[in-house]
């Protein structure tokens, strides 16, 4: 078997050693940075391709850790959100990772058992990676973890370099040797010429166009349908105005439904489950009791004894001497305007998420 160190040697070689100061990333691809700072992030990341061949030469590292490293960070790389606000950083749910390219591919990462995959990330905390939120000291088990974040201690343009690649290795058509000849020789060419894949955008990118306490409000309550394993189920963008609508599920049952728009911002929540013992009960002010009053399902309407309903059948409960019948996953609109309401809501969504769905 051909020696490490020179096959470490032989790759280092094939990373493109420069980008020309006239290459421009394509629009799509800008992440809201300039040209300037997207060549200065493709430039860290390729010195850290440097630096990381070197130290798997001098470890003796067989060639399986090269691939298995590259697996890691690219899936990281596609799948993370980049922010760059108040530092570079990945915002990574784990479930996401698990997510196939094609209908007939299974997951890159499922090809890693979870001590390879704790292996690689010991490996790259090693070179600076900081995986916060992420517990490193026992199997990683990514169906079970929420939302981590992905720093880099030293340099942290190579997070934008990083995610950049990611994306020019997912937009070259060819799947010969991606991890190769795309994303571990830091070759940016795609990045000028490929149209990327449909971007799903999030709830925490319309966030930013709302006032600042609906805004936190809201990246609030996407972090804790994300870290409660909820999945954006639908998801509905106005060309025209810039309204965004997004459904969050749990185990196929949706939670709620979160609009913004310059008309305001609105929650719609889903799967009621009140009883007489429901704490949260007392914390409901009039108008959202009055709202649950008015509220129906138009199939237990039709049908009293809720026999017919494809919901599943009423929810019952006495508050304050009076009986409440409703079907259990209707769904009551509120505004996220008031701070008062705000605190409430966020209590519900805690309770139906605490509920099991």
């Amino acid at each position: 078997m051909q020696d490490i160190a020179c096959i470490c040697n032989y790759l280092k070689g094939l990373v493109i050693p420069h980008t020309p100061t006239d290459f421009v990333v394509a629009e799509p691809f800008r992440h809201g940075m300039s040209n300037e700072e997207l060549l200065d992030g493709i430039a860290a990341f390729r010195t850290f391709l440097y630096e990381l061949y070197d130290k798997i030469a001098a470890a003796g590292k067989d060639f399986a850790m090269i691939h298995d490293i590259a697996v890691v960070l690219s899936t990281i790389g596609l799948y993370g959100r980049l922010e760059t606000d108040i530092r570079n950083e990945l915002v990574v749910v784990g479930d996401d990772l698990l997510i196939p390219l094609s209908p007939t591919k299974p997951p890159a990462m499922n090809k890693l058992n979870n001590k390879r995959k704790q292996e690689v990330f010991d490996y790259l905390s090693e070179m600076g990676f900081y995986f916060e939120n992420l517990n490193l000291s026992e199997s990683i088990d990514l169906t079970k973890t929420g939302i981590f974040y992905i720093t880099h201690e030293n340099d942290d343009r190579i997070i934008i370099g990083l995610k950049l690649l990611a994306q020019a290795k997912n937009n070259i058509k060819s799947g010969f040797q991606k991890f190769m000849t795309t994303f571990m020789r830091a070759d940016f060419y795609p990045l000028a010429n490929a149209v990327p894949k449909a971007h799903t955008a999030t709830a925490h990118e319309f966030a930013n166009s709302q006032p600042p306490e609906i805004r936190e409000w809201i990246i609030a309550a996407e972090k804790l349908l994300m870290d409660n394993k909820c999945k954006i189920s639908c998801f509905y963008l106005s060309n025209t105005n810039g309204d965004g609508s997004f459904s969050y599920a749990k185990r196929g049952k949706t939670i709620c439904r979160i609009a913004m728009g310059m008309g305001g911002s609105l929650i719609d929540i889903r799967g009621n489950h009140f009883t007489n013992e429901s704490t949260i009960l007392p914390d409901l002010p009039s108008h959202m009791l009055n709202t649950i009053r008015q509220g129906g399902c138009g199939n237990c309407a039709d049908n009293p004894n809720f026999v017919a309903c494809r919901h599943g059948g009423p929810f019952k409960f006495t508050y304050n001497g009076e009986n409440f019948e409703r079907c259990a996953f209707v769904g009551y609109t509120f505004s996220l305007e008031d701070a008062l309401d705000r605190d409430v809501l966020k209590k519900w969504l805690e309770y139906e998420l605490a509920f099991g769905h």
